[in-house]
């Protein structure tokens, strides 16, 4: 135990490689994210109404903050306040519902993660604090938390191309590309 307190951005190298990568398996990159920290540019996913809903969501989150700081809402919206302002930390591409990248996320991962790219797989696990007398394998934080990895998405590599680096704006991402042309690109936050 280290005795400082957990944190998303400086743990996740840590739980990917205790807790994600299988024996043998090399890590090409990996970006932490917060809930739901990903763009779509897939043409028609989702749809319109879907993001008008979700803008006036997230507008009328930032309004009540005040509010859930008050009913003890803090570690959630520091979670969320966290990731405000940096990259996304995925972005799909494709055309259209059907292209295997709007299969892939499904409707997206609606929890703090880490989304991880290794040249046998891509996808996405969930970080789930718990007490360490519940999952005492987890990586161990100040007091008696334990930080576990779900897998929620798991894409085998022989279901995409891995093309190289691309940038977009000043950041630079890691693209893999599906057969069917649709593709995500993941942050390259670190790279081995």
């Amino acid at each position: 135990m280290t005795g400082r307190e957990y944190d998303l951005r400086e743990d996740a190298r840590s739980l990917v490689t205790g807790q994600w990568l299988k024996s043998g398996e090399t890590l090409r990159a990996f970006a932490p994210t917060g809930r739901g920290n990903y763009r779509s540019e897939i043409r028609g996913y989702p749809s319109a109404p879907w993001r008008a809903m979700t803008a006036t969501g997230w507008a009328v989150a930032k309004l009540a903050s005040p509010l859930g700081i008050v009913t003890g809402g803090v570690p959630y919206w520091n979670e969320l306040r966290r990731f405000e302002g940096h990259p996304p930390g995925l972005i799909a591409f494709g055309d259209g519902r059907a292209c295997q990248a709007a299969r892939v996320l499904g409707t997206g991962p609606r929890k703090s993660g880490i989304w991880i790219l290794t040249r046998e797989r891509f996808g996405f696990a969930a970080v789930r604090v718990t007490s360490a007398t519940k999952s005492p394998d987890g990586l161990r934080r100040s007091g008696d938390l334990s930080i576990v990895l779900e897998a929620l998405i798991e894409v085998p590599s022989t279901q995409f191309d891995f093309e190289d680096r691309v940038t977009r704006g000043d950041d630079t991402y890691l693209r893999i590309r599906f057969h069917d042309g649709s593709g995500l690109d993941l942050h390259a936050f670190s790279r081995r």
